[in-house]
């Protein structure tokens, strides 16, 4: 499983917003308003000059000549809270400029506690300190996640940032059920508008159900993370929990096989050999021998595995194979008469094997409409495979939306999901 990255940089989103917010505000609310004495509260001249200054510095790009100019401001004694608020809100500003996120996070939580900020400015003002409260040394995760709540609960705002960015503070204060929450929410907001959601957030969801020990939980956010992100490692892990299920169950090992075949995602000698194996046992020695002739051609089988087993299987593969193509045209004169529609499914199924496309997909529609098949849901998810090889996606889609059964469901979510990223 893929762990889930923690904060290293601020999300530029968020500090763009609130880099502006501060570049907009520094005239005005860091150096004017710092710097006038003409309105009430009155501020001392001796902490006015040194403001000016800090600020004309600010305003021109020198941050550490500005800054020697506030520690002359701060060295006044007797200040009071308003003009320690000044000196506070400039340093926050050229903090930020700086990117030096430790007094940053101090001056600009300063300036928020004195309750001297401006109202329309404590919103940006808490989403700012969530953010850095994740890049401090070290990161303060209880803060960031409770400022990015009072951020969330004061605007109403279902940002799906601030969202997540909660949720990575609840995951890394190991509060995995309130990550899972957040993250959830971030994800679907993030659906909702037609947007990919973060990698991380799902990872996230993935690795706080893996500690809850939710081991259904954990396949469906795995489900999501191939989804958005697929791998051959999602794949397996999804592939795995099929085969357990089916376990002693040929055909529904067979049909697995079938997708991570179809995905790459067979990549270990043994993952061919059982394939070969499990496609001899149900009858298919073309789906056998196709498999085999994979596992050779990618190297998997010539460069690991026991050597000796896999060409018999390979010889047995390509006899077994040879033999069932010469009993085909009885085979479809048989399946054609029978009133069920079970022989045409399984000859559709043994005419993709060899390749012949076109007859497989007529051959296993012909069967399903006739109905009295064994497992209309396996049938189907054969037939979806009919319309990939015959390049109709679209109605593999839709045919595989048709499976329902507890033992198939998962397969054809997954079968659509690979269809979605073709």
């Amino acid at each position: 499983m893929v762990k889930p990255k923690r904060p290293t940089t601020l999300l530029a989103a968020v500090l763009v917003a609130c880099f502006a917010l501060a570049v907009t505000h520094a005239p005005e609310s860091l150096a004017q308003k710092a710097a006038s004495s003409a309105k009430p509260p009155k501020m001392n001249p001796d902490v006015v000059k040194p403001l000016q200054a800090a600020v004309e510095f600010a305003n021109a790009g020198k941050f550490a000549e500005a800054e020697a100019e506030l520690q002359k401001a701060e060295a006044v004694t007797g200040k009071t809270a308003f003009e320690q608020f000044k000196i506070d809100e400039l340093y926050c500003f050229t903090s930020l400029k700086q990117a030096r996120y430790d007094p940053a996070a101090k001056t600009c939580d300063s300036g928020l506690a004195s309750g001297l900020l401006p109202p329309e400015q404590v919103n940006d003002r808490l989403r700012l300190l969530s953010q850095l409260y994740l890049q401090t040394k070290p990161r303060d995760l209880t803060r960031s996640g409770e400022y990015g709540k009072r951020w969330l609960e004061a605007t109403g705002n279902r940002d799906p940032v601030m969202l997540g960015l909660v949720g990575q503070a609840a995951y890394f204060s190991d509060n995995f059920s309130a990550a899972v929450t957040y993250m959830k929410e971030a994800i679907a907001v993030s659906v909702a508008a037609g947007k990919k959601p973060d990698e991380n957030w799902l990872l996230i969801v993935q690795s706080s159900y893996a500690k809850l020990k939710n081991n259904p939980a954990i396949l469906e956010a795995t489900t999501e993370l191939l989804r958005y992100y697929p791998s051959k490692a999602q794949w397996q892990t999804l592939a795995q929990d099929l085969l357990a299920r089916s376990a002693n169950k040929d055909r529904q090992i067979l049909q697995v096989y079938q997708l991570l075949s179809q995905v790459d995602a067979m990549d270990g000698a043994d993952d061919f050999m059982e394939a070969a194996t499990v496609a001899i046992q149900s009858g298919s020695p073309g789906e056998a021998l196709k498999f085999m002739e994979k596992g050779y051609s990618s190297g998997v089988l010539e460069q690991s595995g026991d050597k000796a087993k896999s060409q018999a299987l390979l010889a047995d593969a390509k006899r077994l194979s040879a033999a069932d193509q010469k009993t085909l045209p009885q085979f479809e004169k048989e399946a054609q008469a029978d009133k069920a529609g079970e022989a045409d499914v399984k000859l559709g199924e043994a005419f993709l094997s060899y390749g012949q496309a076109a007859k497989g997909l007529e051959a296993i529609q012909r069967g399903i409409t006739k109905g009295g098949v064994k497992s209309l849901d396996e049938a189907n998810l054969s037939l979806g495979r009919a319309y990939i090889v015959n390049n109709n996606n679209p109605e593999a889609l839709k045919t595989f939306a048709l499976v329902t059964s507890p033992e198939y469901l998962q397969l054809a979510r997954l079968w659509s999901i690979h269809l979605s990223q073709l």
